[in-house]
């Protein structure tokens, strides 16, 4: 294969996945670095490519795609936040099998992207880059002033695992605050009448909402709990230390404990089972989200298990696809979650 050859063919495939939108089209002299080609030869491929009308020369010499190249491409973000978790991860995976499975044929392209706070200029480059973005919110509430950015930007924003519906954004969401009362009527009906909750996430809008139906349910029951709270940057860790502290300092600890997440819960029956506890049997674990894995530890974790995303996230894809006036609720949310009763809750101790 001529080297020209090779450059044309690299040139077209970063347009076709859409390199371009976020780093635009390298210079000819980034090009030849990048594939360790003459400048020469990569001059050459640029020139086919202005001839076949793939490429223009703006007025400042730099490359850009021609307007008018090929067909409409709809180009989508994923835009999680920095240091993406597991559940990050099976979001964008939900998002990557949906387009290439329900959507296979539709000429769009997804890129993954990060943002580590509300400033971040990656945030204003995916709004006025990308025709739609999946924006995968952190544990703080989106600020009104980049809701409203969000609303009135030509890219089709649907927040995920955040309630941004009542600021016009539509959202969807896995696990409705309510659902966590399967959780606390699994461990009522099995006899506890103490139930304590663990936290080692930041205290944002979803773990607040979480903590206030724990509250709520224990005190419309008559029950008794207290909040162990540890907001460190990781979860797994900080519920051990907290749990595992707590045991060697003698303190209470309900023989029921719910779980924020699913990391706190895997941290916590870590440091109970070091602690001489048999989880299940003296202290009962729950969490609202297994993280895929809950079924799979030793012992099982019971837990609120995700459904799956893709039902969910049909609806978002197409309108950013097809376009359209957004149609029903801005808010789209399971009916009802499936509990999975694992080993890791048992009948309250004698």
């Amino acid at each position: 294969m001529k080297k020209a050859t090779l450059a044309v063919q690299t040139i077209e495939k970063r347009i076709a996945h859409a390199d371009h939108i976020v780093a635009g089209i390298p210079s000819e002299r980034q090009l030849a670095e990048e594939l360790g080609l003459s400048r020469n030869t990569v001059r050459i491929a640029v020139q086919h490519l202005m001839e076949k009308g793939v490429l223009v020369r703006q007025n400042n010499g730099r490359l850009n795609v021609a307007p008018n190249h090929g067909p409409k491409l709809r180009t989508l973000c994923f835009l999680a936040p920095s240091g993406m978790s597991s559940d990050a991860d099976e979001w964008r995976q939900s998002v990557e099998g949906l387009l290439g499975g329900v959507f296979h044929g539709y000429d769009v392209t997804l890129r993954t992207a990060t943002q580590g706070h509300w400033g971040d200029p990656v945030i204003q480059e995916v709004l006025s880059s990308f025709d739609g973005a999946f924006f995968l919110a952190p544990a703080e509430k989106i600020p009104d002033w980049l809701a409203v950015k969000m609303r009135e930007s030509s890219c089709r924003v649907v927040v995920l695992d955040q309630d941004a519906s009542a600021m016009g954004l539509p959202s969807v969401v896995l696990f409705p605050p309510s659902s966590e009362n399967k959780l606390f009527d699994h461990l009522y009906n099995l006899g506890h009448r103490q139930i304590d909750c663990l936290n080692t996430q930041e205290k944002g809008a979803v773990v607040q909402a979480r903590m206030a139906v724990w509250k709520e349910y224990i005190t419309s029951r008559g029950l008794s709990g207290q909040l162990h709270s540890l907001e460190k940057r990781k979860p797994v860790e900080s519920a051990y230390e907290l749990i595992r502290d707590t045991l060697h300092d003698g303190l209470p600890l309900a023989p029921a404990l719910f779980c924020t997440t699913g990391p706190a819960a895997i941290g916590a029956m870590r440091a109970l089972y070091e602690g001489g506890l048999k989880v299940g049997v003296d202290v009962s674990v729950c969490a609202v989200n297994g993280e895929g894995i809950g079924r799979y530890l030793m012992p099982t974790l019971t837990a609120l298990e995700s459904p799956p995303r893709s039902l969910y996230l049909r609806q978002a894809s197409e309108w950013m696809i097809n376009g359209g006036e957004w149609r029903g609720p801005l808010l789209i949310q399971p009916e009802d979650i499936p509990l999975f009763q694992g080993e890791s809750t048992g009948p309250v101790p004698g």
